[in-house]
């Protein structure tokens, strides 16, 4: 294994690099990162079996990267995006992409989404074979472009012309992590299994024109407000993975409240419980369907009324929730004809992956050593990840990316100032170094 201090230089110089290839997307260009990540694959030891995949490997390439095992085993994957959200350099303390080492942190886009993640499975794999360590199963390294507007040249391209290349038995990815704060005596350990169905929309409104002077009753961004103004907040709603979780949960809680979280199937506990629950925007996302106005856009100068409004609504939607009934649901609360709903992206339905079985039982065995007292649960996504696209074709897929961090600092992923502590990337490299041992050798 790593020495510590040793590792804790390593994973932060590596990181700092990684964060200083602007991956921006659009327009993502990830080529350079995956140049480079090909470049440590080789250096560390770890692959120079690499291969570029995709529709566009001249700017846009998924990395392929195999290890090989001793035996016919179908391979773990262990998969990042390497492009990223845009940043206002303007709002941050350290330059966004500067990969600033600083206060014990690495500051930069992609730091926790998800170039960290793909440090510590690569230094993870470095220390495995340094240390002679001999493989039984394959472990195949991916690393995607355009996971973060939908997948198209990225992991979606890969599901739908190449995945039976890969085979795998396990595909780990993003999605969970190590939440601090929520129980009294350690932290809570996420792994997602499922992920909540994108459900997108743009609402256009029409009205008349006129003069800002001479107010009307058709001004199209009125009618678009008091239409989105009706639209209520869904039913909270329990499934088999939020019912296994909160069971878990209720588990290492001590008192009342430990108790009535193992009871959230009666209705009667639920609707006492539902408050405080849904007051954590974490927690409230994975209770129940949601919506969030994230674009607005209408006229050209103050004095004008416009003549149309138009709307973007992020919906996302329980595992189980039928799309075709939330799209009813959701004209009949908008409640004006005038407002038209037009769908612009929704995602496939998906299994659930298993709840229980090898990688919970390694990922357990490797917090045991790594980080005593953490309780380890399923949970399901309340965002989207490129794990949904092997879910879609009956793989097992995972999202856990093994730091610890508060509520806090989970804001700063698609925020301000994100960043990784390196203590969370030597704990992220240990643990992905157990996990991998015991799935593969």
């Amino acid at each position: 294994m790593w020495d510590r201090e040793q590792l804790a230089q390593e994973a932060a110089a590596a990181m700092s690099r990684y964060v200083q290839i602007d991956t921006t997307n659009p327009p993502g260009a990830e080529r350079i990162a995956a140049d480079w990540l090909k470049v440590q694959l080789a250096e560390r030891g770890v692959s120079e079996d690499v291969e570029y995949w995709g529709p566009d490997v001249a700017s846009r390439p998924i990395l392929v990267a195999r290890v090989p095992g001793s035996e016919s085993l179908q391979p773990l994957i262990v998969n990042h995006h390497m492009d990223v959200v845009p940043a206002d350099p303007a709002d941050w303390s350290h330059a966004p992409f500067g990969g600033e080492i600083a206060e014990g942190y690495v500051w930069g886009r992609g730091t926790l989404d998800t170039k960290g993640l793909g440090i510590m499975f690569l230094l993870a794999l470095e220390g495995l074979l340094r240390d002679g360590v001999q493989f039984r199963r394959p472990v195949v390294f991916l690393a995607v472009p355009d996971e973060e507007t939908g997948g198209s040249c990225g992991m979606g391209w890969l599901a739908e012309h190449a995945i039976e290349r890969l085979d795998p038995e396990w595909m780990w990815d993003e999605g969970g992590a190590m939440l601090e704060g929520m129980l009294p005596d350690g932290p809570l350990a996420g792994i997602a299994v499922a992920e909540k169905r994108i459900a997108q929309y743009r609402l256009k409104a029409r009205g008349k024109a006129g003069h800002g002077s001479m107010p009307h009753n058709e001004i199209a961004p009125e009618t678009l407000v008091r239409a989105l103004a009706r639209l209520p907040q869904r039913k909270v709603r329990m499934n088999p993975v939020s019912r296994t979780m909160f069971s878990a949960i209720g588990a290492a809680m001590p008192g009342i409240q430990g108790k009535l979280l193992q009871r959230l199937d009666n209705p009667l506990v639920r609707a006492v419980a539902a408050g405080k629950l849904t007051a954590s925007p974490l927690m409230n996302a994975m209770l129940r369907d949601t919506i969030s106005m994230t674009q607005l856009e209408a006229g050209y100068k103050i004095n004008v009324i416009p003549e149309a409004a138009e709307a973007g609504i992020d919906c996302r939607l329980l595992p189980d929730t039928d799309p075709d009934e939330f799209e009813t649901w959701l004209r009949e609360h908008l409640g004006d004809d005038r407002v038209e709903l037009e769908r612009q992206e929704q995602s496939a339905e998906a299994e659930i992956a298993p709840i229980e079985g090898p990688f919970f039982d390694a990922v357990r065995g490797a917090l045991a050593e790594c980080n005593p007292g953490a309780v380890v649960v399923p949970m399901q996504m309340p965002g989207g990840s490129d794990a949904r696209f092997f879910r879609q074709q009956g793989i097992p897929a995972y999202g856990f990316a093994p730091y610890a961090i508060d509520q806090a600092e989970m804001s700063r992923v698609h925020g301000v100032d994100e960043r990784i502590s390196i203590d969370n990337l030597v704990l992220g490299v240990e643990v992905c170094s157990r996990v991998i041992r015991t799935l593969c050798t």
